[in-house]
């Protein structure tokens, strides 16, 4: 089932929370929604689900060409997983999973046996088979949220919504829970939307991630594009740690303080300046030139903690940049507070 949007606007008084979005996201894929709080990716969610509506005469939409857009939630066949679970306290595990089916229409309920095997079938999906009898205040965050991702499959939704489902957990739970959900999609394909504002989530786990800014969609891809080849200077600083520095646009060239940086091309716009950014592990650090273009700094500080060795370093402008480095290369350089080092970018990216 694909989904498509195409125009869509929504206002709250006076804040456009979007503004004219159109996105679509393929049959059985996993898509992720990113974006700061704000952005509009949570709107959006509900109102592909149906639990908010677009302003009117806003654009349309389309799950698998038919248009959704004025049909009640209870008719798109969606399924919702919300950040906080929203499970019914006074049901078991197995009632709650089991609610869906039960209070369908009589003329196309499942009996009592279809209904019991289909929680069991679930229940055996998300990894709680021994599970049905608790209550929800007898399991940990991440089964509570299992089990509500299992209520929302338990209708056989076209369509599988998930806002923020991690955002109550702890971080090491987080990083387990969204590992088994990628793993999950691979064995159910039903095409899921889920809005996070957790970068790693988004690159981990989905097929296509959306990033949203100030009710607008900044860029659609891969984790890979999206993080490899940014579209726009958004999309750069949102996603990971980056160095910001101001260059200069001369003879065609972009300059950092004295030095032409090669392989840089000037982008339409930029006369005279433009700001440059690339990645901590993007740079190299050496203590000695060997002939190449690269820029002067001394190390501020080392931080050995980590897979990696994190130096930062200050440019004799005064300004700083982080870099990170393998622990190998640290000490091969015999890096210290106050060391002499030659920065070489690798892939910088320019925005005008």
């Amino acid at each position: 089932m694909s989904i498509e949007v195409t125009g869509i606007s929504k206002s709250f008084g006076s804040f456009r929370a979007l503004d004219n979005v159109t996105l679509t996201v393929p049959s059985g894929e996993l898509v992720a929604l990113l974006g700061p709080s704000g952005s509009g990716k949570t709107t959006l969610l509900r109102i592909i689900a149906g639990l908010d509506r677009a302003d009117p005469g806003s654009g349309a939409i389309l799950f698998h060409d038919e248009n959704v857009a004025k049909r009640d939630v209870r008719t798109r066949h969606v399924g919702f997983v919300f950040q906080h679970y929203a499970l019914f306290r006074h049901m078991t595990v197995f009632q709650n999973v089991a609610f869906g089916l039960e209070v369908a229409p009589r003329k196309t309920r499942k009996s009592v046996a279809d209904i019991r095997d289909r929680v069991r079938e679930l229940l055996s999906l998300v990894q709680l088979e021994g599970y049905a009898d608790r209550y929800p205040n007898q399991l940990s965050g991440g089964q509570r949220q299992r089990i509500a991702l299992a209520r929302a499959l338990a209708v056989e939704p076209k369509v599988l919504l998930l806002d923020e489902p991690f955002g109550a957990l702890d971080a090491k739970v987080r990083k387990e829970l969204r590992a088994w959900l990628r793993r999950l999609h691979d064995e159910i394909h039903v095409t899921s939307v889920f809005v996070t504002h957790d970068q790693d989530e988004a690159l981990e786990v989905s097929d296509q991630v959306v990033v949203m800014n100030e009710g607008r969609i900044e860029q659609v891809g891969t984790p890979e594009s999206i993080f490899h080849h940014p579209a726009t200077e958004f999309v750069m600083r949102f996603l990971g740690d980056v160095n910001q520095f101001h260059g200069r646009v001369e003879s065609g060239r972009v300059h950092l303080g004295d030095v032409a940086l090669p392989g840089l091309s000037v982008p339409e716009g930029a006369v005279d300046t433009a700001r440059i950014f690339v990645r901590p592990h993007d740079i190299e650090l050496d203590t000695r030139r060997n002939g190449q273009p690269v820029v002067e700094a001394t190390v501020r500080r080392v931080y050995s903690a980590g897979p990696v060795s994190r130096v930062e370093l200050v440019m004799p402008t005064g300004q700083e940049m982080a870099v990170t480095v393998p622990h190998e290369r640290v000490e091969a350089l015999h890096l210290d507070t106050g060391s002499a080092v030659f920065v070489k970018l690798r892939r910088a990216r320019v925005f005008a």
